[in-house]
């Protein structure tokens, strides 16, 4: 009701009908751009990577989008071994953008593709080419055929035929190297590791929802939420699975981004960002580093989930607790329901923090001329709000006269009940 933007993500197929519901309710029906299967809208998340300004079509923005897609797919678990594979993948992107830029050719999914499985599997072109044996015109024919059944080495013979300034002559020379010389020179389990990597990564986006939606055309950006439209990403992830986690994520990262990037003086609109079981859509790195400066781009961001536990088991490694604390550290208000994980009651409590309480006791002594009783009092810290209550607390239903309690704590604010938390009521039905 407040005229801000916003981009909402859907675990569950009601989110789409709840928020158009909520738009009637505030009069802003017209504000509402929904990003469907079925629907209009399309967003080429490439193309718009590399054609937007202030750093648009560099080649380690792009790969790091891509890599950005494939941690999605990594969550959880171990990750103390991956750090080489994750450096060879990337490696390989880079390789890839540089070698469709130097050719000139349309920088795609498809093509990228086509690079990664037509590049030669051996270093023989390589050397031949190194050496000379091309240049002098009577293998011309072997050059022709080889050139032609490779996307890889066609887009390699377009790059070196081209007038290249000293910065690209720099780049030609690693891609040529990698593609024809260090990439082959691999052992082939290796090889194969690295070149699965990519083609896993970007199979989905050759066929299907994430092609038509995400791969083609657009006509809907990120942007459009600082103008005060609410994009609503209808791609439930209880219907659409790793899909509907890899399409809703891609564009609340270049969402996030691109909130980072704008201009916030003259004053501008808050928008939101609004994430139910958010333990789905979690980059570990991008959100913590957005909800570090969203307040100074103006950006509101609610994340709802069941328990904290999410968090460590999403963000997996050797320090989950830490980056899952990091985050949540960074959310000004938080606000705590009815619960039974142990872990979640325990932080909420210890969130809320401890003070002095006034403590009695009684002493009581036996015997000859010292018999009697004593009282004393003491103060020692104690949890305001200790862990056990949010296991009582009302959760609604019938059997709570659809009521509901929770717990509510704000960085720098004071209650009515002179404290830092407090507990309030409200009704499933209001």
């Amino acid at each position: 009701s407040n005229g801000f933007g916003g981009l909402v993500l859907c675990a569950k197929p009601d989110e789409k009908a709840n928020w158009i519901q909520y738009a009637k309710e505030t009069g802003r029906e017209k504000s509402l751009k929904i990003i469907s299967e079925d629907g209009d809208y399309r967003f080429n998340f490439l193309d718009y990577e590399m054609n937007r300004p202030d750093g648009g079509g560099l080649t380690r923005n792009i790969s790091n989008l891509f890599m950005n897609i494939y941690e999605m797919g990594q969550k959880g678990g171990d990750k103390g071994d991956e750090r080489f594979w994750d450096i060879a993948l990337k490696r390989m992107l880079n390789r890839i953008i540089d070698l469709l830029k130097l050719a000139e050719e349309k920088i795609s999914i498809e093509n990228m593709t086509n690079i990664v499985n037509s590049y030669p599997r051996t270093t023989d072109f390589y050397y031949k080419a190194s050496s000379g044996y091309f240049d002098n015109g009577q293998h011309e024919a072997e050059y022709i055929e080889l050139i032609n059944s490779s996307y890889c080495l066609k887009c390699l013979s377009k790059g070196v035929s081209r007038e290249l300034d000293a910065e690209e002559k720099i780049v030609m020379d690693i891609v040529w190297g990698y593609w024809g010389r260090d990439l082959p020179n691999l052992s082939e389990k290796t090889r194969s590791i690295i070149t699965e990597s990519f083609l896993g990564l970007a199979e989905p986006f050759l066929t299907g929802v994430l092609r038509n939606i995400f791969s083609t055309t657009t006509n809907i950006y990120p942007e459009d939420t600082h103008e005060g439209y609410i994009i609503i990403l209808d791609f439930p992830e209880k219907e659409y699975l790793e899909l509907g986690v890899y399409a809703q994520s891609i564009f609340k990262l270049l969402w996030q981004q691109s909130t980072q990037r704008r201009d916030v003086n003259p004053p501008c609109r808050p928008v939101f960002l609004w994430v139910d079981e958010c333990q789905i859509f979690l980059s570990e790195k991008h959100d913590m580093l957005f909800q570090s400066t969203a307040r100074s781009s103006k950006a509101c961001t609610v994340l709802i989930s069941q328990n904290i536990s999410n968090y460590y088991s999403v963000i997996g490694g050797s320090n989950p607790r830490e980056q899952a604390d990091s985050l949540l550290g960074n959310l000004s208000t938080k606000i705590f329901h009815a619960n039974n994980d142990f872990v979640t009651n325990k932080w909420a409590s210890d969130t809320i923090g401890q003070d002095l309480r006034a403590m009695s006791g009684i002493n009581v002594s036996g015997g000859g001329a010292t018999n009697g009783t004593g009282f004393h009092t003491h103060e020692t810290l104690m949890h305001q709000f200790l862990p056990r209550e949010f296991t009582t607390m009302k959760c609604g239903g019938i059997e709570n006269d659809l009521e509901v309690e929770t717990v509510i704590t704000m960085a720098g604010k004071v209650w009515s009940n002179n404290k830092n938390y407090i507990r309030v009521k409200f009704r499933q039905d209001a």
